[in-house]
């Protein structure tokens, strides 16, 4: 039955990948806002 456990771990891969876009995108967002807020002060945009 190697097509079961092949699906099995193509899903669980996936999800992995899924998440990690997540948290990637997430710390991207963070980190874009908090430069954005301090650019306020003085800086170009």
């Amino acid at each position: 039955m190697n097509t079961t456990t092949d699906s099995g771990a193509g899903d669980l891969y996936e999800m992995m990948t899924y998440l990690l876009v997540i948290i990637i995108s997430a710390l991207i967002m963070v980190y874009w806002l908090r430069r954005k807020g301090r650019n306020k002060r003085g800086k170009k945009d």
